[in-house]
């Protein structure tokens, strides 16, 4: 189980990482300097990334599964 924990937790890092990399100025210069500055903007968008980023993980997780990769 540990193992399982290890993966899902590298996996979510990772993707987060990932997609901040290549979201993150394009999205600063969409929602505007001033929106971005006051946090409604920057806690949009964290909230929105952490889900896709959950979501990420969850797949492969599946995926990994379903191909009979021991994660557990």
């Amino acid at each position: 189980m540990i193992k399982f924990w290890i993966i899902a937790i590298l996996l979510f890092i990772v993707s987060t990482y990932l997609l901040s990399k290549f979201t993150l100025k394009t999205n600063r210069k969409e929602a505007g300097e001033r929106i971005w500055r006051f946090g409604n903007g920057r806690s949009t968008y964290w909230r929105i990334l952490t889900l896709c980023s959950f979501g990420i993980t969850a797949v492969i997780m599946l995926i990994m599964h379903w191909i009979g990769i021991a994660i557990v």
